[in-house]
């Protein structure tokens, strides 16, 4: 089911914003560009080609659930290793698990890193809004 203002498959718009923020691309005209142009984007967005408005519109109207969404992915690439430094990669690749009593969080110190990574995310999502509003 499309969102309120979008023709296009929300768990596609999804996925293109998340690929997007992180590969490092905020914008929202950067996106719509890269759709034209880079094959990752093309494939995660299946073809389709929304335009930057409707990608920064979707956006704006689901801030609150894309913004739970974007700190899940992160935490999930955190606990599998995948995330270093501010960096995310996305891999396929089947890693066998390798759990440390040392690595382990306790849950207060799980709660905080949450806490953390919510407050960072919430100020990236600021950011693409601001680069947004200059566009």
């Amino acid at each position: 089911m499309a969102g309120r203002n979008s023709p296009f498959d929300p768990r596609m718009m999804v996925k293109i914003l998340l690929y997007g923020y992180a590969t490092g691309i905020r914008s929202s005209r950067k996106i719509a560009k890269k759709l034209q142009e880079d094959v990752a984007f093309r494939v995660l967005a299946a073809g389709n080609f929304p335009a930057h408005r409707t990608i920064a519109e979707f956006r704006q109207l689901h801030l609150k659930e894309f913004e739970a969404l974007f700190v899940q992915a992160v935490q999930l690439a955190q606990e599998i290793g995948l995330l270093k430094l501010g960096t995310l990669a996305i891999d396929g690749s089947k890693v066998e698990a390798n759990a440390s009593k040392h690595k382990a969080m306790s849950y207060g110190r799980m709660k905080e890193e949450e806490q953390r990574l919510g407050e960072e995310i919430r100020k990236l999502l600021e950011q693409a809004a601001a680069v947004d509003a200059e566009e």
